[in-house]
């Protein structure tokens, strides 16, 4: 952690010269080049207006502020296509890394045209077009399969339903983490680790923990990653090596992640931990205790068959083993 935190304390160091190396060879250099990006591209300035001598920091912040230009309309198209696709499991341009010529084509492109604008005029502020989109009546259709649809469009090419899509594993382990009332919500800071280093043979090497604290209880983007750290809930659901590029995540169905979800310790913790919560705040009720299970996990009320159901299990199994039903179920993991 010493050698971390000294190593972010580094004075910026300038950047060497770069210079021109004459029909490829390093013994022939040429004339020096200043920071800058393509000058193919037309639209947007190629000069970052930077100091021949400038840091490293401050050429990544020339060259995002060159990427996020008002005068480049490709940012805004990736991101409004990027944003389509996180709520509805597929964007509106099926290659999310390439909207070029060698892309796929919109399959509705004035939409995304408009999206882009809208995106562009606000200041690219996200909150404003996720809301858009979430309030929309594509979005807010059921998930209800349609044989007629189905045989013109069974990709759900021109949105005729939302089709049902499952949580990422990052907002699995968040929403299991909320409903049992224990998501520190706090943002920014360092992140929190879920795995031990330690070196064995001048190697560094690392032990996979569990750990229970507030810290570890924040949402899963303050993770901190390492290569050979892994967690076995977040892989099982399809969490991406971030050293790899992952436009588009698969989304596989095993019987691994039924386990994971029965058996890890953190969905076992869970579990305890909401059926704690449903105990506390209805001593005395049992059917409101529940109720209120219904609506933490699934935001809705159960019907007279749910809850028969409901009562007949938890009198023979617990209430904790209730909650761990609830969790284990299709209808937590998809957003429909």
């Amino acid at each position: 952690r010493e050698r971390e935190q000294q190593a972010f304390s580094i004075t910026p160091q300038p950047a060497p010269v770069a210079r021109i190396l004459l029909r490829g060879n390093p013994l022939t250099p040429g004339h020096e080049v200043r920071p800058g990006s393509l000058a193919v591209l037309e639209s947007i300035a190629a000069k970052f207006e930077l100091a021949q001598d400038a840091d490293d920091a401050t050429r990544r912040l020339g060259l995002a502020n060159w990427i996020a230009s008002q005068q480049n309309p490709l940012f805004s198209r990736t991101i409004a296509n990027r944003l389509w696709q996180y709520h509805f499991g597929q964007g509106l341009v099926q290659t999310p890394n390439d909207l070029g010529f060698n892309g796929g084509k919109p399959s509705h492109p004035e939409l995304l045209d408009w999206m882009a604008g809208s995106l562009s005029d606000a200041g690219f502020n996200l909150k404003l077009l996720h809301r858009k989109i979430v309030n929309s009546s594509t979005y807010r259709q059921n998930s209800l399969p349609n044989e007629q649809a189905l045989r013109v469009d069974a990709a759900n090419q021109l949105l005729w339903r939302h089709a049902p899509t499952r949580l990422s594993s990052e907002m699995l382990r968040d929403a299991m983490l909320s409903v049992a009332g224990e998501l520190n919500s706090v943002g920014g800071g360092q992140g929190f680790q879920d795995f031990r280093p330690f070196l064995r043979g001048g190697t560094q090497f690392y032990e996979r923990i569990d750990p229970i604290s507030a810290d570890s209880h924040r949402r899963t983007v303050y993770r901190t990653w390492a290569r050979g750290g892994t967690n076995p809930l977040l892989d099982v659901f399809d969490c991406p090596d971030p050293s790899t590029l992952t436009p588009k995540r698969s989304a596989t169905n095993t019987p691994l992640q039924s386990l994971a979800l029965l058996n890890n310790s953190f969905s076992m913790r869970m579990t305890e931990r909401l059926s704690e919560r449903l105990q506390r705040e209805f001593v005395s009720d049992p059917l409101k205790s529940l109720k209120r299970g219904y609506e933490l996990v699934y935001c809705r009320q159960p019907d007279t068959s749910e809850i028969d159901m409901s009562q007949a299990f938890i009198a023979r199994h617990g209430l904790a083993a209730w909650c761990r039903v609830l969790l284990n179920s299709n209808e937590f993991l998809y957003v429909r």
